[in-house]
């Protein structure tokens, strides 16, 4: 079908026609919906802007509908303006949806009395949205008095073509002699798109800080103000922006992780990233909540690759054991006795291991804003002891065996054994530890550097950090903490010995709550002290700390809830964090599924929690077993070395297999049958009408009809098969796109990984060029090299994605567009329900009980990141008043 390139434009009815630039809603006026003209219609009867034309879609209040041209662009009529609140009742329609049009077809009759009566606008906005539009213009608007049926405006199409000298993503190709003058730079896209972002949120000095979550950049601004948002919006990446009180967030999606990492980098080469402020008295803080899970995600979750990387070393170092190609190392015995393979192999599993907690101060320092180098020796000074040999003991055998040093403090006999409740000493990997002691840190280096003259910064500035931090981690922080790790382990002692499997089943429940707290690390090293002090038999398989086979299922648990999610959602973000969170939990490292997912999401972290403990409870019942003396790393499914154990327990091994079998099942029922991607709005509404009515009794106040009717008009809009059914065909659009995102990012990665490794050879040869030997054999190399980088690899594959998302968007828009209208529509009911809400109680309570209101409507656009959760929660005090009588 050939598309024609200009369309005559109506008027709808009698009436004065005016720019939409000085109508007096600022949605219209400020061309968010579209660029156009509004008419003040004199006639009740609305007719056809086109002379043929097609009913696309008239919204459910029948404020509004679209009108599309034949072969050409889609067109909304808004007749008058926050008329949505009428519920439909000034309109009598006189066509449906799919109907053929002409200049003489009624569409539409209108009250206008009525809504004048309710003291609203009759202007009605006549708009075209360029983005759903592509090549369409509007213009030649013919202002002042019409009657229904004179030309009023044109519309125009012209195709829309990039200059090759503008197109960004396809620069010019490389010479050779520019190569050679300058040398081959890549810039990384996300490096530029995030310095664009730091620039318009107004550079350093108006943000104490930036993070990230699973979909959005996130700053803690100072000044409003500053911030160029109508820019930051513009830019290809960003898909919206939204404001927590003073945080900014910037809605990017599943490329978010990039553009932070592009943030850091621009940082580093501006030179800037260590003068931030940690505080900011004028920044309104996030629930403590919020906070306290952002503070995990930024010390742990960059430490996930080392942690897998080090965990599937020690998982091989097991097998190569158990396989006996290599020994077993004592404690006992001189560890230069053994082959060198095996003292090699046992270096590279153990070191790492064992001074973990210096990834942890470093990223806890960066975190809070601090020099990270600090960072590094902190950690270093809190894991040192275990290099130190401070004490030394003679079994029975007569065998000398040499522990950590460390000093204890408070100590007491149980089961012969010496417990120890406080203690100065180690912290390798102690999470909690680590994270108070960058806070120190931090706060200590900020304090030298207001404190001490400018001339002796150099000198005094790191001695003084060091020196405070390192004291209070050993005199203060240490034994405090201790004592809550050894009351951990004390009573996780006792657990051990509840029989019939409920022991296991408790610890596996636990486990993976224990490892967000950071005190699972401690813990273990607890339950370990037995084997600390003898460790041969628990060696060679004489003795289990059956309690640990716990850990595995616990994990497991997560991942089982992650499988489950995996089949019920459609967020394309979260699916791409699954595909790369569950093989990582086969080996023993949930973080990514538990901060990127699970825990987020609430009811998949606790069905895990929930599988665990079945998975843990029928393991033990079972008589599964646990082998400490074989180190699997992070154990994950190198876990059933230790559940066979140095000899071949087939009875534990079954049964542990068993426990791994309904740890993971039960989460995945559980999550697909009771666990929703998100909640309905129709569900969200029933309980956002529920707490209004506990609100209103608990101040004893009577239910307001009129506010009784609009809550229930929410309820019965959400009822409708049609709107529920815009909404689900909306989350399906959404889901496809996000794929062709994240295909077309993946690919554009790798061409740039490709350029910068040719970058890296030419580089490498240019220099040999100093030489003067082989100059026509390197320039000829040097050539070749510039002509690879400027062969396309993927463009054609990227090209033909983009071709796909390009029409994914545009048959996406006509539905996007209706769902965002009815639910910006339905957001102002909600406001209405607050502001009456508030007028009958006089509390600023209410704001909470309409935020559920808020909530539930944006349900999907909740879920899919671009909008966040409004609080609902009421804190202590707030609760009291709740309770208060009026």
């Amino acid at each position: 079908m050939e598309k024609i390139t200009k369309v005559k434009i109506y008027a709808p009815v009698d009436g004065e026609i005016k720019l939409i630039e000085n109508i007096s809603d600022p949605v219209f006026a400020e061309k968010m919906l579209g660029d156009g003209l509004y008419i003040e219609p004199k006639s009740k009867t609305f007719f056809s802007i086109f002379d043929k034309g097609e009913i696309v879609n008239i919204f459910d209040t029948k404020h509004a509908f679209y009108l599309k041209v034949e072969k050409g662009p889609t067109i909304l009529v808004h007749i008058g303006l926050d008329t949505v609140k009428l519920a439909g009742k000034p309109f009598n329609f006189k066509v449906k949806n799919g109907d053929q049009v002409d200049l003489k077809s009624e569409i539409v009759e209108v009250d206008l009395a009525m809504i004048k009566k309710e003291k609203l606008k009759i202007s009605t906005p006549i708009v075209l949205d360029i983005h759903e539009n592509p090549g369409w213009t509007i213009h030649d608007v013919k202002t002042g008095i019409v009657k229904q049926g004179d030309e009023i405006a044109t519309l125009s199409y012209e195709p829309v073509q990039v200059k090759a000298d503008q197109d960004l993503s396809k620069p010019a190709p490389i010479t050779l002699k520019e190569a050679l003058k300058k040398g081959i730079k890549f810039t990384n896209r996300y490096e530029e798109l995030a310095g664009k972002i730091y620039d318009h949120v107004g550079g350093k000095n108006n943000y104490s800080r930036y993070y990230n979550c699973v979909t959005r950049l996130r700053f803690v601004v100072k000044d409003k103000n500053l911030v160029d948002e109508a820019t930051i919006k513009k830019l290809d990446i960003v898909k919206g922006i939204n404001w927590n009180k003073n945080e900014l967030q910037v809605i990017i999606g599943g490329e978010v992780e990039k553009v932070k990492d592009g943030l850091d980098n621009h940082l580093i080469h501006l030179q800037q990233a260590q003068d931030f402020e940690l505080k900011n008295p004028n920044a309104q803080k996030q629930s403590f909540g919020k906070q306290l899970l952002n503070l995990i995600k930024g010390i742990i979750m960059p430490v996930i690759p080392i942690l897998i990387g080090v965990g599937l070393i020690n998982a091989a170092q097991a097998v190569l054991q158990q396989t006996g190609a290599i020994q077993n190392v004592s404690p006992s015995a001189a560890f230069g006795s053994y082959t060198l393979a095996t003292q090699l192999i046992y270096l590279i599993a153990g070191g790492a291991t064992l001074f973990m907690g210096i990834f942890f101060t470093y990223n806890g320092v960066k975190y809070f804003g601090g020099n990270p180098l600090l960072g590094i020796v902190m950690g270093l000074i809190l894991t040192a002891p275990v290099i130190f040999k401070g004490n030394l003991s003679q079994n029975s055998m007569g065998v000398m065996t040499a522990t950590p040093w460390s000093l204890p403090l408070i100590t007491s006999k149980i089961d012969g054994i010496d417990f120890v409740w406080m203690k100065i000493g180690p912290s390798p990997g102690s999470l909690i530890t680590a994270t108070i002691i960058a806070y120190i840190t931090v706060q200590a280096e900020k304090f030298a550097k207001k404190r001490f003259p400018n001339w002796s910064l150099m000198l005094t500035v790191s001695t003084f950090t060091i020196f405070v931090a390192s004291v209070l981690a050993f005199f203060v922080v240490g034994p405090i903490i201790s004592v809550f790790e050894a009351g951990l382990g004390y009573i996780f002692s006792w657990v051990e010995k509840i029989p019939y499997g409920i022991g296991t089943a408790l610890f596996s429940f636990l486990w993976q709550p224990l490892v967000i707290t950071g005190a699972h690390g401690a813990l273990v090293t607890i339950l370990q002290i037995p084997m600390s002090i003898d460790p041969d038999p628990y060696i060679q398989g004489l003795k289990t700390i059956n309690l640990l086979g716990g850990t595995t299922i616990g994990v497991f648990g997560q991942v089982g809830a992650s499988i489950g999610l995996l089949f019920i959602t459609k967020n394309a973000t979260i699916k791409q964090t699954l595909y790369g969170g569950i093989p990582a939990g086969f080996f023993g490292i949930t973080e990514p599924l538990i901060f990127g997912v699970n825990l987020p999401k609430v009811k998949p972290f606790l069905y895990g929690c929930v599988g665990a403990g079945a998975g843990g409870f029928v393991a033990g019942l079972m008589g599964a077993k646990y082998y400490a003396g074989i180190n699997t790393g992070m154990g994950g499914l190198f876990s059933v070395l230790n559940a066979n154990g140095p000899n071949g327990d087939t009875k534990s091994l079954i049964a542990t297999l068993v426990g791994y079998a309904i740890c993971i099942a039960v989460p995945i029922l559980l999550v697909m049958f009771f666990a929703k991607e998100r909640t309905g709005e129709k569900f969200g509404l029933y309980q956002a009408t529920k707490s209004l009515n506990h609100f209103l009794n608990n101040k004893n106040v009577a239910m307001d009809a009129s506010l009784q009717q609009e809550a229930d008009a929410l309820k019965t809009f959400y009822d409708n098969k049609e709107v529920t059914n815009k909404i689900k065909l909306f989350e399906k659009n959404m889901a496809k796109i996000q794929t062709l995102q994240s295909k077309i990012s993946v690919l554009e990665s790798q061409d740039l990984e490709r350029k910068e490794a040719l970058a890296k050879r030419f580089s490498r040869n240019q220099a040999k060029l100093e030489s003067q030997k082989n100059v026509d054999q390197i320039m000829t190399k040097l050539d070749e090299l510039v002509n690879k980088i400027n062969i396309p690899k993927y463009d054609d594959k990227i090209a033909e994605l983009e071709k796909l998302l390009q029409e994914a968007r545009a048959a996406n828009a006509p539905i996007e567009a209706e769902v965002e209208k009815l639910t910006q529509d339905n957001i102002l009911k909600a406001k209405a329900i607050g502001d009456k809400l508030h007028k009958l109680t006089n509390s600023e309570l209410s704001e909470k009980v309409a935020n559920k209101y808020y909530n539930a409507i944006n349900s999907v656009y909740i879920n899919y990141g671009f909008t966040s959760k409004k609080d609902t929660k009421f804190t202590k005090l707030e609760k009291q008043e709740f309770k208060m009588p009026k």
